[in-house]
């Protein structure tokens, strides 16, 4: 019950009275609010340990995808970030949106691949073991198409080549194309893209001239795909798995307290990496609480791995 109060509300984002409606109404479990919020944080106390486990995981990782997104503390603006990797994600709120919760996420000495947006709180990172997110690039292309005169062609051309390289991403994906071609089939479209920019740059028009300037200065991060298997252009992965918070801000109150911000951190870190491992998190969950109540260390979000490792070996 400690286990399934926890993630009535935190999994599937149902309010504490709803929660404590269903228990009484189905299962006929007199349950009072503050029960419910001493599950929380009881839960939140047994998956400290795979959460922190997952975060080492994080900063050790070959690469790394990182979101953020507003959140509210007792009314006061806070921020929920994610790291999401091939095997966990994992969350953290805070007051800033700054450098240093990146660098605390991913660990200050962080040698992997990032993918973002063009955020300036990932610029610490080397711009060569940086993907910048196309999807924001397409917006920005997007907006410079719809000006007026040459800005408006330059824009034009910019969506017309983006165009070009993504067919050419699907069909390496459905196996039409083998990505051994991926270089060279990529190359003259990375050449008319950076040309378009730098003629955006003297085109005459403030905004796109700004645009384009700001985006030629990190050209290096645009096409860390290309030479690096498994890197995606965009920084899809990190929004999607940020967007189960994202409905959830939008039916409740936020957080109360830090030991709330704990909580949901720690649900979201759960909830998310068992979905990526098809894994059922409300089992995972309440089989920490079981190893809990029985002295016994809590199951690890990194096991998936050691089990699948093991099979192919075998």
């Amino acid at each position: 019950m400690i286990a399934w109060a926890s993630v009535l509300v935190g999994v599937f984002h149902l309010s504490r009275r709803k929660v404590q409606r269903l228990l009484d109404g189905w299962l006929d479990i007199d349950i009072s609010l503050g029960t419910i919020s001493n599950a929380e944080q009881k839960v939140s106390e047994v998956l400290e340990a795979p959460v922190e486990t997952a975060k080492i995981h994080v900063q050790q990782a070959a690469s790394a995808n990182l979101d953020e997104t507003g959140h509210r503390k007792s009314g006061d603006r806070m921020w929920l970030w994610v790291a999401v990797t091939s095997l966990v994600s994992v969350f953290l709120v805070r007051a800033s949106r700054g450098a240093k919760v990146a660098k605390e996420l991913l660990g200050k000495d962080f040698s992997g691949i990032l993918g973002s947006d063009r955020w300036s709180a990932y610029s610490w990172i080397d711009i060569t073991r940086r993907q910048l997110c196309w999807a924001h690039l397409i917006r920005d292309f997007i907006r410079i198409s719809k000006r007026s005169g040459q800005a408006g062609r330059i824009g034009d051309d910019l969506r017309f080549h983006t165009r070009r390289m993504f067919r050419l991403l699907n069909k390496i994906r459905d196996g039409t194309l083998d990505r051994n071609f991926l270089v060279p089939c990529m190359r003259p479209i990375q050449f008319e893209i950076e040309k378009a920019l730098e003629r955006g740059v003297s085109c005459g028009e403030s905004k796109t001239a700004g645009t384009c300037k700001k985006i030629l200065s990190v050209k290096s991060g645009l096409w860390t795909f290309i030479t690096t298997p498994g890197i995606e252009p965009t920084n899809n992965v990190a929004e999607r798995t940020i967007r189960d918070y994202v409905i959830w801000r939008k039916i409740s109150f936020g957080t109360q307290s830090e030991r709330g911000n704990r909580f949901m951190e720690r649900i979201l870190t759960v909830s998310a990496s068992c979905k990526q491992q098809g894994r059922d998190p409300v089992e995972f969950i309440a089989q920490a609480v079981r190893n809990h109540l029985l002295g016994v260390s809590a199951p690890s979000l990194l096991h998936y791995q050691d089990t699948q490792s093991t099979a192919r070996i075998t």
